[in-house]
This record gives C-alpha cells, sequence and structure tokens, in this order.
C-alpha cells in the first residue's frame, strides 16, 4: 500500500495528531495526498505527551515499544533512524506486604511469583487465553473473532467476576488499570486480549523520546496546531471538508477531500455528531477514565536493578511507580490513576500533594531512605484511558457500518483497535489504507 501513488496533490485531513493519526497521515502523504494534520493542543504526539525534564526530551505518555509492535517501527524507520534503549518487563506487586516481581530476565522465579498470586485453575485459564495469542496475533487486538465470541457469552458479569479474588486483586488489576485505568470489575474478558498481550512481549524505549519522529515527520506534512474541528461539511452524500476554529477563532469550512477522525471516542462522537447521530450516541458511550504522570528526578536511585516498578493497589490515587528506564532509576514515574484520583480535582498542587505521599509509600514498601528531589515535570489528562465497552466486538461492527454510510469518512482511534502504541498505529494504518482506495476511485474534491 505504502507504495501505490494516487493521491495526485489532493488534499485530506487527518484529525488529531497521537499516533493513531500521525501513522493515517503517513499513509496519505505517501500515496501521493497533500495532508492537513490537525490538532487542537499546541504540540503533537497526543497521548506520548512529549515534554522536557530539565534539559531531556521525555514522554510522559505511552512510551514502552515492544518487539511486536512491528507496525509502530515500520512507521518510526518511515520517518527516519532512533536509537533505542532496553526496558524489558519488571514490575513488582504487593501481596500482603510483600514484594513479589515479574522480570522478563528472569522467567524462572517470574514464574514462580506468577503462581503466588493465582489458583491453579485461574492460571490454567490465563495460560489457554495466551496461548490463543501467540497462536493468533488479532487476538492481541480488539475484534477478534476468539474474543467477540467470549464477549457475547460472558459480558454480562466484568471480568472479575471470572476469576478468584486472589487474581483479581494482584495480577489481573495492575494490568487492567495500567492499560485502560480501570478496576477489573470495571472491564470486561472480551477485551481482556488487549491487556494479556502486554506481558507477553519484550519493550524498549526510545532514547531520545519521540520528539525528533515528530520533528521530522512535521516536515512532510501541514501541522495545524491549536486548531479545533468543530463538525464535517457534507455535500451529496458524501465528505468534502470540516468546519474548523483556529487559536478560538471564528469558525471556517475548508474543503478536503477526505477526512480522517483519529481521535478518541468521545471527541469523535462531536465532530460527527451533526451528521451521523446514531454513531455518535454509539462512540459517547465509550468509557474514558482519567490519568496523571509526574516525572521526578532525584538526587540518587529510587530503585534497585532487581526491583525497578511497583504496582500499588492500597486504594489511593497512585497507581504504579517505576524507573523511568534501567538505567535511569533516579528518575520515577509516577502514575495515578489509582481509585482515589477518579474523582479528585487535578491540579499541579494535588499532583505535588500526591507524589509526597507516594514517596511514603515507596520507603515503606521497598525498605529505603527517602531521597531529594531535583526537579519534576508533570501531565495531567482528564481522559487517558479508554475501558471500552461490554460486547466491544458487536460495538465495533455497528461503527464499521455506520462510518461505511458516509464516504470520504473514516475513523482511527484507541477504541477501534485498542489502547496499546501498536494497536492505535494499526488503527491509523488501516484507516489510511481505507481512504486510499476509496479517493482512488471516487471523484477528485479539494484540490
Amino acid at each position: 500500500m505504502l507504495g501505490k501513488l494516487v493521491g495526485n496533490g489532493t488534499r485530506v485531513a487527518v484529525v488529531g495528531s497521537g499516533i493513531s493519526g500521525l501513522s493515517a497521515a503517513l499513509r496519505l502523504e505517501r500515496a501521493g495526498f497533500e495532508v492537513d494534520l490537525i490538532e487542537r493542543e499546541d504540540r503533537l504526539g497526543g497521548r506520548f505527551g512529549v515534554g522536557n525534564l530539565g534539559d531531556r526530551p521525555v514522554m510522559m505518555g505511552g512510551k514502552n515499544i515492544g518487539r511486536r509492535y512491528h507496525a509502530f517501527r515500520a512507521w518510526l524507520d518511515a520517518i527516519g533512524h532512533y536509537q533505542w534503549e532496553s526496558f524489558g518487563i519488571n514490575t513488582s506487586f504487593m501481596k500482603e506486604d510483600e514484594v513479589l516481581t515479574l522480570d522478563s530476565t528472569r522467567r524462572g522465579r517470574s514464574l514462580a511469583n506468577i503462581r503466588r498470586m493465582s489458583s491453579p485453575r485461574d492460571l490454567a485459564r490465563l495460560a489457554a487465553m495466551a496461548a490463543r495469542i501467540r497462536l493468533d496475533e488479532s487476538n492481541k487486538f480488539l475484534g477478534s473473532a476468539y474474543f467477540t465470541e467470549l464477549s457475547r457469552r460472558h459480558d454480562h458479569q466484568p471480568l472479575s467476576a471470572h476469576f478468584g479474588e486472589a487474581t483479581a486483586n494482584v495480577l489481573l488489576r495492575p494490568m487492567t488499570v495500567r492499560m485502560n485505568g480501570a478496576e477489573p470489575d470495571e472491564v470486561y474478558l472480551g477485551t481482556f486480549g488487549t491487556n494479556l498481550a502486554l506481558m507477553l512481549d519484550h519493550y524498549d524505549q526510545l532514547v531520545h523520546s519521540i520528539q525528533p519522529a515528530l520533528e521530522a515527520f512535521s516536515r512532510r506534512v501541514t501541522v495545524r496546531l491549536n486548531t479545533t474541528v468543530e463538525s464535517l461539511v457534507v455535500r451529496d452524500g458524501r465528505i468534502t471538508g470540516v468546519r474548523l476554529s483556529e487559536q478560538g477563532g471564528p469558525v471556517e469550512e475548508v474543503d478536503y477531500a477526505g477526512v480522517i477522525v483519529a481521535v478518541p471516542a468521545y471527541a469523535a462522537a462531536d465532530i460527527v455528531r451533526d451528521e451521523l447521530p446514531g454513531l455518535a450516541k454509539r462512540l459517547s458511550e465509550v468509557r474514558y477514565n482519567p490519568s496523571s504522570v509526574m516525572l521526578v528526578e532525584y538526587d540518587r536511585p529510587v530503585f534497585s536493578a532487581e526491583v525497578r516498578a511497583l504496582a500499588i493497589h492500597d486504594g489511593g490515587p497512585c497507581s504504579n511507580a517505576g524507573s523511568y528506564g534501567m538505567n535511569d532509576r533516579h528518575i520515577v514515574r509516577y502514575t495515578f490513576s489509582g481509585a482515589g484520583a477518579k474523582n479528585a480535582e487535578l491540579s499541579p498542587e494535588q499532583l505535588d500533594t500526591w507524589v509526597g505521599q507516594a514517596e511514603q509509600r515507596l520507603t515503606r514498601y521497598l525498605g529505603v531512605t527517602r531521597a531529594k528531589p531535583v526537579r519534576s515535570v508533570g501531565k495531567i489528562w482528564p481522559a487517558a484511558y479508554s475501558a471500552y465497552l461490554p460486547y466491544h466486538g458487536d460495538f465495533l461492527n455497528e461503527v464499521h457500518r455506520s462510518v461505511q454510510s458516509l464516504p470520504g469518512l473514516e475513523l482511527s482511534g484507541d477504541y477501534l483497535w485498542g489502547v496499546s502504541i501498536e494497536a492505535c498505529t494499526r488503527a491509523g494504518n488501516a484507516a489510511g489504507d481505507r481512504l486510499v482506495d476509496h479517493l482512488a476511485l471516487a471523484p477528485a474534491v479539494g484540490r
């Protein structure tokens, strides 16, 4: 598909500059289209959460890239050459005041700890689902045939109802909180393949963050920052453009031959509501949870080489505290998506308070003395994580049918393939390919 030149300079729009939008935009740009990448924030990257800790570029959102993230790595390779460092899997869980660690470099010990976190029955069920994922990679993503069938049989109850209490609290909860910002009783078996796949990979991260790639890509397309798309423009039953506002100014119509809406479901609902109210209603039902992240650099390492991260499930706001990198154990990434953070008023001052509380927990759980903070940077996302829906496979079928009724429109986002960076990349690739195929046959608009 990437070698198929059909655009001939036709203008198209991609709304949203997270990886769902970036990957769609690359598909279109390489097919010969003039791409406007429209972003309402003041920088590209969406929930990559790019920023700086002092002079160091960092990522406060998604940053760990699986070795099997083939679509994302292909996107990055198409932009340039960037340096990787290993991150691995190293996370620890609390069980009755004991720290149990899972480490991808210590598989025997990790397996023994997993057995202590769960019952034989639950482990057998998890192993069976893991085998399905290994045999068919579609099971890593939303809407696979296997997990859609599971959802039809079992999504009348939440995920926690299908496992023992110890398994749900100690083993499953860190998976669902990390990916969905949700407790095990707030998600469903039909989407659990996306969570379980997280544990079946090895991870790297970019040494210099995603920022150099974003800068390079911005030179290949037209970037419109601080620009909000209000609605679609439709004439004669097909997309002809969007209505947008720049810098909070008046709304104007801009012509495009096609539009990919690559934003979270709730934001997509607002954009399509006038033309597709039924689709907007369904999109607005997809659940999102808040999260905040603080990166704090200390005067010395907080974690050891053996324990680099700790999942915290004590009912407080902090769900995870971990080293920023394998060799950056003096930089701690605090994630506030625990039960105590969901209904709180989010502010920088609140984050500072939560960091202080989390530091106290780390000193108690890890048996270390408190390090001195040097500098910090944070990010607040009122809607950071998608928690999907029960019967999500059937929801996806409804969405696809609705989108097909409006030629020139495509959707991409975390609710279509999943929230992982790889899933979002594949969602963008698929949306870009569909629009390329449609426009190759459609009359030219928006030149």
